[in-house]
Formats: C-alpha cells, sequence, structure tokens
C-alpha cells in the first residue's frame, strides 16, 4: 500500500520531531550534571552533521523516485532500490541518522547526546539483522538476497560495481 505525500511528510516530520526531542532531552541532562564534550568537536560536529543529513536526504531521494516509499516504518518499497547511496551501503538512512546524532553530539559540546547516537546504532544493528532485512528478504525476494551478498549492510563500500538490469541508477 503506498502512502500519500501528506502521510509521507508526517511521518518525516514524526522522526525529525523525535531528534528534536531527544536533543532537548540530553541537553537539559548535560546541563544539569555540568557535562560538556571539548570545544574542538564543535566543527568536526558540524561536517558529520551535514553528512548525515545529506546521506539521508540523498536516500530518500532515491527511495521517492524509484519506489515511491519513503522507507519509514509502515512505508516500505516495494521494489529494490539499489542505486543512488544504496549502491554503497544497504542501510544509507540509518548511518545517516547516527551521523547526524553523533555531529549533534559533537556540535552542541553533549556527551549525553553522543552516548544516545551510540545506543541508537547499536538498537538499529539489532533491529536490521532480526527484523528489517528478514522482512525485506520476505518482500523482495531473490533480487534483495544478491544485493544482500553484494553490498555492505554498514561501512559503504565506495567503488560500488555497477549492477546488471533493472535498478542500475
Amino acid at each position: 500500500m503506498r502512502r500519500s505525500a501528506t502521510a509521507r511528510a508526517f511521518i518525516l516530520c514524526v522522526a525529525s520531531g523525535l531528534v528534536i526531542v531527544l536533543v532537548l532531552a540530553t541537553s537539559a541532562v548535560d546541563s544539569s550534571a555540568g557535562w560538556s564534550l571539548p570545544p574542538a568537536l564543535r566543527a568536526p560536529g558540524a561536517v558529520s552533521l551535514a553528512g548525515g543529513l545529506t546521506l539521508i536526504a540523498w536516500a530518500e531521494v532515491a527511495l521517492l523516485r524509484t519506489a515511491r516509499s519513503t522507507g519509514g516504518f509502515g512505508d516500505a518499497p516495494e521494489v529494490l532500490v539499489a542505486h543512488g547511496p544504496y549502491r554503497h551501503t544497504r542501510n544509507p538512512i540509518y548511518l545517516g541518522a547516527f551521523f547526524l546524532l553523533i555531529g549533534l553530539a559533537g556540535w552542541l559540546g553533549s556527551p549525553t547526546l553522543l552516548l544516545g547516537g551510540a545506543a541508537f546504532a547499536a538498537l538499529m544493528h539489532v533491529f536490521v539483522i532480526r527484523v528489517e532485512e528478514p522482512a525485506t528478504s520476505r518482500r523482495l525476494g531473490a533480487a534483495y538476497d544478491d544485493y544482500r551478498k553484494d553490498t555492505p549492510r554498514w561501512v559503504p563500500r565506495l567503488h560500488a560495481p555497477h549492477r546488471r538490469g533493472g535498478d542500475s541508477g
């Protein structure tokens, strides 16, 4: 079932809202405890934040153009997307979200948010392995299984091979 543009926008707004709540909560914890990261992490944090946002946007564009899906909960793609950032890693949105959280932590000087980013990465790893990959394999079949063999889960391969057939974009 394809979601409407309004439903897709709502999913993205909820995800953005959750990040804002996380940032506010960790800022409150950090300030009440008097914790902060070194100011030297501000510039690398800004770079990581920008990179994470860029990766998420690139992945969303690839999903929307090819699968007419955001990839959000309840809006899983019904076709394999293996171009754009998906040529290099199977999970560019989660990877981008991790870099966004780590970048925010550095930029804001928040050790609590840094721990939150690490916890997010661990939770996503378990979720992807136990829930998302099996469900995607059932939904997309052999094409996804072949893609999974050729494309790394997390650490992007910079020189991805050109795929033959349907979705080589």
